[in-house]
């Protein structure tokens, strides 16, 4: 595998290496839309271990407070 070097503020890279340590975990979340929902709520339950086991998904379709 080729490498390639990049250089980046100190706080850019603490961060980078954050989303590697949890880059299933935020897949996972990419994936069931976690981050496309709008006017509702996830709900993320993990088991003892701390692995992700249930996502669960709350919109509100209507209401006429939301407009």
């Amino acid at each position: 595998m080729d490498k390639v070097a990049i250089y980046i503020p100190d706080e850019e890279a603490k961060k980078f290496l954050l989303f590697q340590e949890y880059y299933d975990e935020f897949t996972l979340l990419v994936d069931a839309g976690v981050f496309k929902i709008r006017n509702g709520s996830a709900v993320i339950h993990f088991d003892k271990k701390g692995d992700i086991k249930a996502i669960n998904r709350a919109d509100i379709l209507y209401s006429a407070r939301f407009d």
